[in-house]
């Protein structure tokens, strides 16, 4: 069975959506590390530069597929985004957040190396919360004919 086009651009645009975070995660603290030495500021910074980048990534993605399959109406992507954005954030909080926090913790209590640490964990973070958010976007398809 061929996966349809619309899984494969989901999930494209969660790739994408996460890569943005991979870069936005770095990047803001080390704009942050100029201007503060706080390291409340800088670590809430990563989580900031995350998600922004992370959103802007996904967002850019999803308009450029719904352009490409004629979809131009406003009111159906602004839909799309209000029936996706809220559940993602909660799965990040319910599945990704303590998922790479727990494994990270796990490995480098283990004696692994902190950037290795970091890596699988948000390699496991990342492709449970792919779990999750597709088995959503299955089941909101299949019982209120919602597509996202």
């Amino acid at each position: 069975m061929r996966p349809s086009k619309n899984l494969i651009d989901f999930n494209k645009q969660l790739l994408f959506g996460e890569t943005g975070a991979a870069i936005g995660t770095p990047l803001a603290p080390l704009v942050a590390a100029h201007f503060t030495a706080d390291p409340s500021i800088i670590s809430f910074a990563a989580v900031v530069g995350g998600l922004v980048v992370g959103s802007l990534a996904w967002l850019i993605v999803k308009i450029r597929d719904e352009k490409k399959h004629d979809a131009n109406s406003v009111l159906q992507l602004t839909s799309q985004i209000a029936l996706f954005s809220p559940v993602a954030f909660i799965v990040g909080l319910m599945v990704y957040q303590p998922t790479l926090f727990l494994a990270a913790r796990h490995l480098i209590k283990s004696g692994e190396r902190v950037a290795y640490s970091a890596l699988i964990s948000q390699i496991a973070a990342f492709s449970l919360f792919l779990v999750a958010i597709n088995l959503y976007r299955i089941a909101l398809h299949r019982f209120a004919g919602k597509r996202i």
